[in-house]
């Protein structure tokens, strides 16, 4: 387990959690396995995730009951490999039977964090009409990484439908990279890419977790995909951020309690 020092900042360090709460509608799918459900599945399911204003996670079939509310899609076939059907199913799912209901659907990871107030906060100045989506932009590959987490618009969501529905589509349901196959499919449509810096131009989608952020080593393969040059320390990450990612699903649990327990009651 890993120590809870790791999160007891210097004063000066901080992040802004938004409180002024939106009407802006956020649906959620989060993909996980049964293996984790007792980890990392729960951990989500306690924390962000109940501030989503409806969650449902993405698994395949499993034998065990528990209290998740667990999408009914059927035959997602097991495996990492098989990340870009899950996630196909997962957004056609969402189209089918929630697009009326929400304004944007938001894809995360299992040991993704979401500061779901932060988002609500940037999501109310866009605008869900517009093709849009976002999320952290790696250079050169045009996708959003898809740890970090990211989200589409109402009109991203039904072109990315209408473009699997094409008698000639180029949008793959299976294999390739998740977050690649789902970018080359949204673009194909015309959805764009909006822009998710702060005013400083700080990213605030991060394929990291905030510990390897702020201390370091940045590794290699952030390095060669990153569109902005790492940074570390005080600079890694602005005070209005949404996301981190590899995060130890114990560790879902002391951010929560850092920033909306304690962070409140000071």
């Amino acid at each position: 387990m890993i120590g809870i020092h790791r999160f007891c900042l210097n004063h000066t360090t901080s992040f802004r959690v938004q409180t002024n709460l939106t009407q802006v509608r956020v649906f959620c799918f989060v993909l996980t396995s049964p293996q984790y459900f007792d980890t990392r599945t729960r951990a989500v399911l306690s924390t962000w995730g109940r501030r989503c204003d409806s969650l449902y996670f993405i698994t395949e079939s499993s034998n065990d009951t528990h209290d998740f509310p667990i999408a009914p899609i059927a035959n997602i076939t097991p495996g990492y490999e098989h990340l870009t059907q899950k996630t196909v199913l997962a957004l056609q799912y969402a189209y089918e039977y929630h697009f009326n209901d929400f304004d944007w659907f938001v894809k995360a990871d299992d040991d993704t964090y979401i500061f779901m107030e932060n988002l609500k906060t940037f999501l109310s100045k866009q605008d869900t009409t517009e093709p849009v989506s976002f999320g952290w932009i790696s250079k050169g590959y045009d996708y959003h990484q898809g740890g970090a987490s990211y989200v589409l618009s109402r009109e991203a969501l039904k072109r990315f439908n209408q473009g699997h529905q094409k008698p000639n589509t180029t949008c793959r349901k299976y294999g390739g990279h998740e977050d690649i196959e789902i970018r080359a499919c949204l673009r194909s449509e015309g959805v764009y890419m909006g822009n998710t810096r702060d005013e400083e131009n700080r990213e605030r989608f991060h394929p990291l977790n905030f510990y390897d952020l702020f201390v370091g080593p940045i590794p290699d393969w952030y390095k060669q995909r990153a569109a902005l040059e790492p940074v570390t320390s005080y600079e890694c990450c602005g005070d209005d951020v949404i996301s981190f990612h590899y995060v130890p699903w114990n560790e879902l649990y002391l951010i929560d309690s850092m920033w909306y327990r304690f962070g409140r009651e000071r």
